[in-house]
């Protein structure tokens, strides 16, 4: 799943940029504090070093409290967020024709407003707020030091191509032009330029590991860099949880475990709840009767208003893979007493839970399989009970589209496509985003064996029949699938 961070640690890793004329304008011990998760010493040394209200001061209170917002993450937080980075601005307006360093500052205020509004799919001022931090790098540029403009150039390059192609256009009428920013280059760029040990270091590695991962062309994008690196830099929490989501997408579920797994030393702390949930999440798709326990944790202490409705719909299938409908149904019924849904995966529990429907256990065992990057016992399981003959209409829909996204990420291309369009015939009595998403994997399978027009007619489908869950992910991948046909 797109998990929370979503374009998240992305936005907060970009911030700290160093202008050549101003090494100490953002310090990067205090920064590396931060991103260690180690909230009380950054502040003591923030209170040391800088006065309130000062520019320096600003900047670091703004990375501080975006990445507290991002592993705390609530409406209410961002809101305030919001509020505050209103007199941020304009307190560093009053000063910018006297430190340029400034003007990154602002750039990446901007920036952080354009993240969060994106976490709740207000993606106008999203775009909006994009297009302000690009203004400012655009004309203050060439400023900066070379490794700035690598980061910012590489960043915004990477994230306006997330845009959805509504706003594409609105980006091009006003000037932006995505096209002329490096992108992954930039990045690589940026981190292979910085010392060892340094925070630029760690944050060059964590931005190529996230946008990798996020918006990589290949699932496993974000796992053969990890490799390449050696699987460096584990010891950061950050850094940790982050490869163990590259490693689940990429189909390394035992591994991905192995890094969230909370006994993974006498001492250690869970160091933020969303730790908990993907811990919970990778039990779920292990079949452990543990996973019921742990999603427990998370939803006594989610740390902010999103991804309870979510959490407790997990829970609820792990307790159909236990074989207890009753505490299942319980826990849809706890989903609709909390309140209203902010996120779209939440949003997605709350349309399960009033359905009322609990799934049949063996094809919830091959869905958890597949999310576990377990590819050859989903096909295995998948096939045989298609033998059975038991299911038939949605079930038979739900059960091809699991084992054929298990066959495309095995690379059996055929059957996979065979597979996919069932679901598409199917699709007026399964309702459901996995009918969209079926006609975007052929788009993917066309595409990648040379068929363009069958790419391009499928990825048109996956937009016209886009009207279930998932839906604004789903039309950002189709249209920027379709625009690349396209150059």
């Amino acid at each position: 799943m797109r998990n929370i961070f979503l374009i998240v640690l992305i936005a907060l890793l970009w911030s700290g940029n160093q202008l050549t004329a101003q090494p100490a304008s953002f310090d990067p011990e205090i920064r590396k504090l931060y991103l260690s998760l180690d909230t009380l010493a950054g502040n003591r040394m923030l209170a040391q070093r800088y006065s309130p209200g000062t520019p320096p001061y600003i900047r670091i209170c703004s990375y501080r409290d975006f990445l507290l917002n991002l592993i705390w993450e609530s409406r209410q937080s961002s809101d305030l967020f919001y509020s505050h980075s209103v007199k941020w601005i304009k307190s560093l307006e009053r000063d910018s024709d006297r430190d340029p360093s400034i003007q990154a500052s602002l750039a990446e205020i901007y920036l952080y407003r354009a993240v969060l509004a994106s976490l709740y799919s207000d993606y106008k001022s999203s775009a909006t707020n994009l297009f302000s931090c690009y203004k400012i790098v655009s004309k203050s540029g060439p400023d900066f030091s070379a490794a700035d403009r690598n980061k910012l150039s590489g960043f915004l390059g990477v994230l306006m191509q997330q845009v959805p192609d509504q706003y594409q256009k609105y980006l091009r009428v006003i000037g932006v032009r995505p096209s002329g920013l490096s992108g992954y280059n930039g990045l690589e760029r940026y981190y292979s330029a910085a010392e060892p040990g340094s925070v630029e270091h760690l944050e060059g590695y964590l931005l190529l590991i996230t946008t990798l991962k996020e918006f990589g062309e290949e699932p496993d994008e974000a796992w053969r860099f990890i490799n390449r690196e050696g699987r460096a830099m584990l010891d950061n929490p950050l850094v940790r949880y982050r490869t163990a989501l590259a490693a689940l997408k990429a189909g390394e579920g035992d591994y991905a475990a192995s890094l969230i797994n909370p006994r993974v030393s006498a001492d250690f702390q869970v160091p933020f709840p969303y730790w908990l949930l993907l811990s919970g999440r990778l039990k779920l798709y292990q079949s452990s009767p543990q996973a019921s326990v742990v999603l427990g944790k998370f939803i006594e202490n989610p740390g902010g208003d999103n991804l309870r409705h979510h959490a407790l719909l997990l829970r609820s299938w792990s307790y159909v893979m236990q074989g207890q409908p009753e505490m299942a149904r319980q826990c849809l019924s706890d989903i609709k007493k909390l309140p209203a849904p902010l996120s779209v995966f939440d949003q997605q529990a709350l349309k399960e839970a009033d359905a009322g429907t609990l799934p049949d256990p063996d094809l919830l065992r091959v869905r958890m399989l597949f999310d576990g990057g377990y590819y050859q016992k989903c096909v295995d399981m998948s096939e045989t009970l298609l033998t059975t003959g038991r299911f038939a209409g949605a079930q038979e829909g739900d059960l091809r589209y699991r084992l054929a996204r298990s066959q495309q990420r095995l690379g059996l291309t055929s059957p996979a496509i065979r597979n996919f369009q069932r679901v598409l015939e199917l699709g007026d009595l399964i309702r459901s985003y996995i009918v969209p998403n079926s006609a975007l994997q052929m788009g993917y399978l066309y595409k990648n064996s040379g068929q363009k027009e069958l790419a391009r007619k499928y990825y048109t489908v996956c937009v016209k029949e886009n009207k279930y869950g998932y839906r604004d992910g789903l039309n950002r991948q189709a249209e920027k699938a379709l625009r690349e046909l396209d150059p």
